[in-house]
């Protein structure tokens, strides 16, 4: 894939200046990338679908879940474009595999929490939970048909965002390189996920969400992406891969502890999902630990009943959130966000060309604002 009119101009008057902008390139790229996603999924499609019609089925509802803002990807595109990236075609399919990546992990993510809802839809767990009761199943059976759907297509979109790096238009060295980068980042959310729910178990203050940050989301939503596209633009020492990890745990963490705080406070109508979700779960977010170790015995009381009982209702949510904002909490982590953001821009400042920099610091901030 050659690179477009448009992005070949704004690359040339990205380089012609003494301070580029790279905005306009990603959101260039971001237009298309749905796009990139849908034909890897037509891959995924080719391979698989003649196996068997259930097959074709659950590869079309695995394909229709992506979605949202392509954060990710946006990611790969500036760190790729701007350490001086050229290849469209790699970029393309880098920053697929990586949207693919997290399409898999969220449908996981979605079965670990219980959730149904994902950019305000019905997922894909729901829709076939729904297609097996108009089917006639009893209740178990269409449940057991939506979670093994659930957990396979998931795989399907793992195993479809490897092979994408695996067979990347780069010499073989840096295919490797991709695909084990990709790898190692899965294992750390794998245990960052392990232990955002064994967390459920420990009293609230003896939880660590700020280590679950880093490893459940950070690491593959920002770290990850930053360092493949460095990887892919062949500018990637290993100073600068080091730096682009630092600044993708510190703007993660910053992320997760914002996206944590419209859990607790946002609507659904902003969020897509049902703001009662991480209270019905118990969730061991920054807020809560810090609330409960500043709560005196009666609100410590409140949160002991409230937390993880599925049946909370809004008011039981209302009587968490005003406990989090009495006792300090929320004030609190809006502070640990910020502290996070600005250790992540003064890393891009230091360490970074100054492009990139001036790009994921506008994004970063941007964090401060974020409704959805």
């Amino acid at each position: 894939m050659k690179p477009t009119p448009a992005t070949a101009h704004a690359l040339t008057s990205a380089r012609e200046t003494s301070e580029p902008s790279l905005a306009p390139l990603v959101d260039e790229f971001a237009r298309r990338a749905p796009a990139v996603t849908a034909a890897q999924w037509d891959r995924v499609h080719a391979r698989c679908a003649a196996l068997d019609p259930a097959v074709a089925e659950l590869i079309a509802g695995a394909r229709a879940a992506d979605g949202g803002k392509h954060m990710r990807p946006r990611l790969v595109a500036a760190a790729f474009l701007g350490l001086g990236g050229t290849h469209d075609a790699l970029l393309s399919e880098v920053a697929g595999a990586q949207q693919l990546l997290h399409l898999g992990l969220c449908m996981h993510d979605d079965i670990i929490d219980g959730d149904r809802v994902r950019h305000g839809e019905p997922n894909l767990i729901a829709q076939y939970a729904d297609a097996g009761r108009r089917a006639g199943l009893s209740e178990r059976s269409a449940e057991r048909q939506a979670l093994t759907a659930g957990v396979l297509a998931g795989d399907l979109a793992i195993n479809a965002a490897m092979l994408a790096l695996l067979g990347a238009p780069a010499p073989a060295a840096v295919q490797q390189s991709l695909a084990a980068e990709a790898s190692a980042a899965l294992e750390l959310t794998i245990a960052g996920e392990l232990l955002d729910v064994r967390s459920e178990l420990l009293a609230p203050d003896e939880s660590d969400p700020l280590r679950v940050a880093e490893l459940k989301t950070a690491a593959y939503s920002v770290a990850l992406p930053l360092r493949l596209g460095a990887i892919a633009s062949g500018a990637a020492t290993t100073t600068r891969l080091d730096c682009l990890g630092q600044i993708g745990i510190a703007f993660g963490i910053g992320y997760q502890l914002a996206d944590d705080e419209l859990g607790l406070f946002g609507s659904a109508d902003a969020t897509g999902k049902s703001v009662l979700s991480d209270v019905r779960q118990g969730k061991r977010t920054e807020h809560v630990r810090i609330a409960y170790r500043q709560a005196d015995a009666a609100d410590r009381a409140v949160l002991d009943a409230t937390l993880g009982d599925p049946a909370a209702t809004e008011a039981d949510a209302a009587a968490v959130r005003d406990i989090v904002t009495r006792t300090g909490a929320r004030a609190e982590v809006s502070r640990t966000i910020d502290e996070h953001v600005s250790r992540g821009i003064r890393l891009a400042e230091a360490g970074l060309p100054d492009g990139l920099a001036a790009y994921l610091t506008a994004l970063a901030r941007s964090l401060r604002g974020r409704t959805s």
